[in-house]
């Protein structure tokens, strides 16, 4: 396995197991994080500081009942960067949900990601859902 496929891989398992901090460690300090769509959460965020923020608010939106799953289809990874296909279902505490898939592409160096692309095949029943 390559050591980038590797490490999208495994911050994929902290994302699923709820540890941010695990999540966070696989990030460059200065990581740019590119999400699509005309939702509060669209945007350039910069820095570890703002993808806690950007992840937080994703849970304040979908509610303490809320839920997020991502399931990996698969990885695809050279020296400098990763793709990972991915589906998402979310569903938040006042019912609203919705399902997408969805292609992450990084950027890495020196053995962190530095920079990320989400890339969304239903950009709208993301912005319903976040509305």
């Amino acid at each position: 396995m390559h050591p980038n496929e590797e490490l999208a891989r495994s911050e994929m398992e902290a994302t699923q197991r709820g540890d941010m901090e695990g999540m966070l460690a696989h990030y460059s300090d200065d990581v740019v994080f590119h999400y699509p769509g005309r939702n509060v959460l669209s945007g350039t965020h910069r820095g570890k500081d703002a993808l806690r923020r950007w992840m937080d608010g994703f849970g304040v939106i979908l509610g303490e009942r809320g839920a997020l799953t991502r399931t990996s289809h698969d990885v695809v990874a050279g020296d400098d960067h990763v793709v990972s296909l991915i589906a998402v279902d979310a569903r938040r505490t006042d019912g609203r949900a919705a399902r997408w898939n969805a292609a992450f592409v990084m950027h890495v160096s020196e053995g962190k990601i530095c920079e990320l692309w989400a890339h969304i095949d239903d950009p709208y029943a993301v912005d319903h859902l976040l509305a």
